[in-house]
């Protein structure tokens, strides 16, 4: 056989494997028609220097973890710190960014309470129709003085519920804007 009858013979072997991986039978296949439609034209690219790697022209403009701002990088960098028991995945996204913006604007934040189920709710002496059982309010503490942070609080729409309890954990929610 010739070497290019063997080339031919490969290719053709390759496209009836990467057909049958396709789920595509071999009928599917005409005979002689190079590669069936089924494998792209190669493309290639050039690669950069190992000196330009990390330059900004050549990987783009994407921030890194310091320059985010932000729940998760908060969370990263621990400024926000999370209980274990206490979820955040499952909170309202602009509410997590009001979390966000306590710890930015007064300090660490200590996430406390988040989802919980009815007999935890009930434990911790939750009303009966909580929105923690719908993960829809956070319980954090703060470490700065607490009449300025609930003005704060006050004035974001973000916040429903909204109240201080003796043991200086806040709570919020995203119910009807009230207070008790």
């Amino acid at each position: 056989m010739s070497t290019d009858a063997r080339v031919r013979h490969v290719s053709r072997a390759a496209i009836m494997t990467g057909a049958f991986l396709l789920g595509l039978s071999p009928a599917a296949l005409k005979a002689n028609d190079g590669d069936g439609g089924i494998i792209p034209p190669a493309q290639y690219a050039s690669l950069p220097s190992n000196d330009r790697l990390d330059h900004p022209d050549t990987t783009g403009s994407l921030p890194s973890a310091k320059t985010l701002s932000g729940f998760a990088s908060l969370v990263a960098h621990g400024t926000i710190t999370l209980r274990d028991t206490a979820p955040t995945n499952c909170i309202p996204g602009y509410l997590r960014e009001v979390v966000a913006s306590v710890a930015e604007k007064f300090g660490p934040v200590s996430v406390e309470s988040t989802h919980r189920s009815r007999g935890r709710n009930w434990r911790a002496g939750g009303a009966r129709h909580s929105l923690h059982l719908a993960c829809r309010a956070v319980d954090f503490r703060v470490h700065a003085r607490a009449r300025g942070v609930m003005a704060y609080l006050r004035g974001l729409p973000q916040v429903g519920g909204l109240k201080i309890y003796r043991n200086g954990i806040i709570h919020i929610d995203n119910g009807e804007r009230r207070s008790w």
